[in-house]
């Protein structure tokens, strides 16, 4: 510490490998200043700090549907270890994260929290040239509690979408015959449909950002894609006497994430049904299994990126029939003895 010819109080820090120089009025002044950069430098190390400019960073570059999945992730590892300097976060203590968060979710969102934490260490690695280990390298992905299959809907359930008239909540009756995902049915519009070769276009979804609706693009290249339009979603259609640009389920624009809530919970409440969306999304691949649809043709049809997943679900349709057949038979032997 020293005064310069200006009569300034000066002294330096070495940040990096190179000097910080610091002036004031007078020491104690002098030593604040030092004081508050120092401060200021270790918020730089926390990884709430480190977060949001990686959030910054690259935010805007993940499409809607990639940010909706994400976002609740970045908020959890905000929330653990926002605090926290970059250097204590340890791969043991991201290890025992990642334990607790698999006892609630699936191996893949498990998986995108880790993702998650290892970019923002990457990101203060890279951008803000910081030389510190990324923990999650040494971190494997513990065993998470296994996904449940969803069952089709009974028989009873099936007459109740069936029951539903053109002046009715339209959305069960749309999922039910065409095996969408629940957002590319909420982006289904009139024009997309065509009558003449009894086809519907799938180009596009509905994503919720912060309860908003707005257009993306389906989730994977094999989203897009033509289905059939049965006779009965045919012949509802063109009763709905709806314009081109109409929304079939929402009219001139797609529903909000509450009003689609709202009218699902309403639907639900008034016929005694207790299944979900996607339930319907699996029903329709089990009467696709059922009608003899071959795997490769079914997969077109559901817009599965990979065969494998059609496989599975039907590999999952074809034990449960067994086990519903198997019961009969056995049910037949006990009668006769």
């Amino acid at each position: 510490m020293y005064k310069d010819n200006r009569g300034l109080w000066r002294e330096y820090i070495v940040v990096n490998g190179k000097r910080k120089y610091f002036s004031a009025k007078n020491k104690k002044e002098l030593l604040l200043k030092i004081a508050k950069y120092d401060i200021a430098k270790k918020e730089e190390l926390k990884f709430s700090f480190v977060a949001e400019a990686w959030r910054e960073e690259n935010w805007d570059r993940l499409m809607f549907g990639s940010l909706r999945t994400y976002d609740p992730c970045y908020r959890r590892a905000v929330e653990e270890f926002g605090e926290m300097d970059l250097e204590e976060i340890t791969p043991k203590l991201v290890q025992l994260w990642l334990r607790s968060l698999a006892e609630k979710y699936s191996a893949k969102t498990v998986g995108n929290h880790k993702s998650i934490v290892s970019q923002i260490f990457d990101f203060a690695s890279l951008e803000l040239n910081r030389d510190i280990a990324n923990p999650c390298d040494r971190v494997k992905l513990p065993r998470c509690r296994e996904k449940g299959t969803r069952e089709p809907i009974s028989d009873r359930d099936r007459q109740v979408i069936l029951s539903i008239n053109k002046d009715g909540f339209q959305l069960p009756f749309l999922l039910f015959f065409t095996g969408l995902r629940c957002g590319e049915a909420l982006a289904l519009q009139m024009k997309d449909v065509d009558f003449e070769h009894d086809l519907i276009h799938v180009t596009k979804a509905v994503v919720h950002v912060h309860n908003q609706p707005t257009i993306s693009t389906p989730k994977t290249r094999k989203s897009v894609r033509a289905i059939p339009l049965l006779p009965q979603l045919k012949t509802r259609l063109l009763e709905l006497n709806l314009s081109p640009d109409d929304y079939i389920v929402g009219g001139s624009r797609p529903l909000t994430e509450s009003m689609l809530k709202k009218r699902w919970d309403k639907w639900c409440r008034e016929n005694d049904v207790k299944f979900d969306r996607h339930s319907l999304r699996h029903t329709f691949a089990s009467v696709l299994f059922e009608a003899g649809i071959p795997p490769k043709s079914a997969q077109e049809i559901l817009g599965h990126a990979q065969l494998s997943t059609t496989m599975d679900i039907y590999t999952h349709i074809s034990e449960e029939k067994q086990k519903k057949e198997f019961a009969a038979l056995s049910s037949y032997f006990e009668k006769m003895a």
